[in-house]
């Protein structure tokens, strides 16, 4: 995906610069409402982008990802629901159960900057690309924890361990989602949209027992 870096790093600075900047104009219910619109606009000029642009690679990658990120509501129900360890605010937004259905395009950006960095990686060696992986997933996610719970109160944590806002037991489930999502990835990067939706589908049903496990371990053990 080397050749769509402009193009992916300037749609996610986009997405990034809107969410931060939205909470000091707007207050709910325009608040949830707009975020919702920014996200909903990323995924559109994202993809007609990597269209206009011939970004092959982005569009194969895009197929997967956006199935991945509608089907990430799942877990953060979960967490909403049966552990009880995330709260999402009413800021405005139309909500799928109990989550804000702009989740369902947030999670792409940083699906996609994991798997541009592994597949620069994987040049070097397939090792590297899971390493790569594994560490940039954990910046990522762990940076847009902290600026959504802390910064931004887009969600929050409940009954668990925190940093800076950041629940520590999603972390290490998190890097793992990054891993993960490249090994599935390059399994489905030439298949059809179904298998990548069945492969996106397996990646965040990994993700949601992840995150039950790293959450039985850290009240265990920590």
């Amino acid at each position: 995906m080397a050749r769509a870096t402009f193009w992916i790093f300037l749609t996610t600075g986009l997405l990034c610069g809107a969410i931060l900047m939205l909470p000091r104009w707007l207050g709910p219910p325009q608040l949830g409402q707009a975020i919702a619109g920014a996200a909903g606009l990323y995924v559109l000029v994202l993809f007609m982008g990597a269209w206009l642009r011939s970004h092959h690679e982005l569009l194969s990658a895009f197929a997967f990802v956006l199935p991945l990120s509608l089907c990430q509501v799942v877990p953060d129900a979960l967490l909403v629901q049966v552990l009880g360890t995330l709260v999402f605010p009413d800021l405005g937004a139309p909500r799928l159960g109990p989550v804000p259905a702009y989740m369902a395009a947030l999670w792409i950006a940083p699906l996609l900057l994991v798997l541009w960095a592994a597949d620069l990686a994987q040049r070097t060696s397939a090792l590297l690309a899971g390493l790569a992986a594994l560490a940039v997933a954990l910046a990522v996610f762990g940076a847009a924890e902290w600026a959504a719970a802390h910064l931004l109160v887009l969600w929050h944590p409940r009954n668990v361990d925190t940093w800076q806002g950041v629940a520590l037991y999603v972390l290490p489930a998190e890097a793992l989602l990054g891993l993960v999502t490249w090994l599935v990835f390059t399994q489905v990067q030439h298949r059809t949209i179904f298998m990548k939706a069945i492969g996106a589908a397996f990646v965040s049903l990994f993700h949601a027992g992840a995150l039950f496990a790293s959450h039985l371990a850290f009240q265990r053990y920590f």
